[in-house]
This record gives structure tokens, sequence and C-alpha cells, in this order.
């Protein structure tokens, strides 16, 4: 069996208000492309201009990941706020997808307190989810 790992980052955007739509469905498309290739699954959204993202895949494929989002200039200040083992995937189907950007107050809660509960962070990102972008 092989071992999976979930993980949820936040960051600072660096966009304007104008432009985050469009780049989050930019993000979107890339990633599920590449994702897919490298095994890893997840979600994205900004809300209150802080990306959230949770990634789901090996631990050797996520940590990968993650160094090279430190080279996107659309975000700083990278934070991983919880990381573990799991199971199985939240998101099986979805090499990236984005929720229907709306106001959510648990995740604005969860991103204020930086929460390292991975179940409320999966919990929040499931509930905004109604279909791929």
């Amino acid at each position: 069996m092989n071992t999976l790992d979930q993980l949820v980052y936040c960051s600072r955007s660096r966009l304007a208000a104008d432009d985050e739509r469009a780049a989050v469905l930019d993000i979107v498309h890339v990633a599920a492309f590449l994702n897919a290739r490298n095994g890893i699954t997840g979600a994205l959204t900004l809300q209150d201009g802080v990306f959230v993202q949770l990634l789901e895949g090996s631990p050797s494929a996520l940590d990968i990941l993650m160094l090279h989002l430190h080279f996107d200039e659309r975000h700083e200040d990278i934070e991983i706020v919880a990381r573990g083992r799991i199971e199985r995937r939240a998101f099986p189907a979805w090499g990236m997808t984005a929720p229907t950007p709306g106001p959510c107050s648990v995740l604005s809660r969860l991103i204020a307190e930086r929460s390292d509960d991975l179940t409320a962070w999966r919990g929040a990102m499931s509930a905004l989810l109604t279909e791929p972008a």
C-alpha cells in the first residue's frame, strides 16, 4: 500500500483583486495536468486575500511540489498549516479543482487561526465544492 499524505497550506496573494478569479482558474488548469502526472490531487481557493490549497499525494511528491510553489510569484508567505497521513483521498477525481468563489465563515476562521486541524480544513474545502472548475 502506498503512503498518502494530505497537506494544507496558506499563502498571501500578490494579485490585484480584479485578476484573482482568472488566476485561480489558470492555476487549476495547469495544476490539474501536472498533478495528474505526479499522483497529486486537491483543491484550491482564494479567500480574504489568502490562497488555501489542500493537496493529497505521496509525501515525496508533495515535498517536491511545495518546493516549486515557492517560485510562483502570484503568492508569498507560504505556510504549511496542517499535514498528516490519510487512508484515502478526499478529492480522488481531481488533479486540481476550485470551489465556486464566495465567502465561507468556517474557512475564514481557519485562515485567521492558521488551524492545524486537517479534518476541519478538509471539511471546509469539501463543503465549498459543487463541481470541478
